[in-house]
């Protein structure tokens, strides 16, 4: 008789769903999709998905300081119906496939029309799912793919960035942070969310350990458990790389711009708004209802995007 491996894999969701964030204040969560498939778009681009997490550790200044448009610069306008433009510098240099994926969804015409539908004061405005949820949606490949973390890109105030579910998939979903308030010693921070995901490797590897072959849902179990030992694995040592090479231009944009450092190094950050800032603080100061799951973050009114268009600076 198979011995039943159900109560561990049962185990192994709440904890997933622990790590994604049920509660709004610290995760950007997504539900996404669990297909892993990839098409002949990103083959011949040349732009290959990331299909495990990775992260770069980058002396590029990326979006810290004062980020402005040059000459051959890619950017975005996210147009948003009643409330105006945010116009955003995105970094292909530093996260290839992430923002090819945002340019050629956003050119097909994927968000005409998709809602902003998660809002949460001093954290981020969340928006351009499929369903309208943050559920669903595929890449423009067709499924869907992994972090890609640079270590000079971060969550400061008016970051681009994309949301993701348990397992670290990414499809089209993305959020904006809005949070404002200085921070001025993340370094416990940092420090405490990669202990955070440390603690989800420790807990996913002694639940791969603890599994044998003759345990009814083996193989799913098994192929489960490595995907969350690889995204906890990874968000630790991002957040780590993260840590490691703050510098001063990081501690002042924070201290001067905001934003949310917790997020740091577990989600893929790929663009940085340059103006707009209004539309984003509007958006957030609109009247909120119950989201259903006892979260005060779904906007009363829909908040739709009428269109997001891609330009390159002259």
């Amino acid at each position: 008789m198979r011995k039943p491996a159900k109560t561990l894999l049962a185990a192994a969701l709440c904890a997933a769903m622990m790590l994604a964030g049920c509660s709004n204040n610290d995760k950007a969560g997504n539900t996404g999709t669990t297909e892993d498939t990839n098409s002949s778009a990103a083959q011949s681009s040349g732009i290959a998905p990331t299909t495990a997490f990775q992260f770069t550790e980058s002396t590029d200044p990326g979006n810290s300081g004062d980020v402005t448009l040059q000459p051959g610069d890619t950017y975005a306008v996210i147009s948003v119906k009643d409330f105006g433009d945010i116009k955003i510098k995105l970094y292909p240099d530093l996260v290839p496939y992430a923002v090819y994926n945002f340019t050629e969804l956003a050119k097909k015409g994927t968000y005409n029309g998709r809602n902003f539908h998660r809002l949460v004061d001093n954290f981020m405005i969340q928006g351009g799912s499929a369903t309208g949820t943050g559920a669903g949606g595929l890449s423009i490949d067709g499924g869907n793919f992994k972090n890609d973390i640079n270590t000079g890109l971060r969550h400061y105030y008016g970051a681009l960035c994309y949301a993701s579910n348990a397992m670290g998939d990414i499809s089209d979903g993305f959020y904006i942070v809005n949070d404002k308030n200085p921070h001025t010693d993340f370094a416990d921070t940092y420090s405490n969310t990669a202990a955070y995901y440390s603690s989800g490797e420790t807990q996913f590897r002694a639940y791969l350990e603890s599994i044998t072959p003759d345990m009814d849902q083996y193989e799913e179990a098994k192929a489960y458990y490595e995907r969350m030992l690889e995204y906890c694995s990874g968000c630790a040592k991002a957040i780590t790389a993260m840590n490691d090479s703050v510098t001063d231009d990081v501690r002042k944009t924070y201290s001067e711009k905001g934003g949310t450092p917790s997020l740091d190094g577990a989600y893929t950050v790929f663009g940085q708004t340059v103006e707009g800032f209004d539309v984003i603080d509007k958006i957030s100061a609109v009247e909120k209802t119950d989201d259903g799951f006892g979260n005060i973050s779904k906007p009363v009114t829909d908040i739709i995007i009428d269109k997001i268009e891609i330009f390159t600076m002259e």
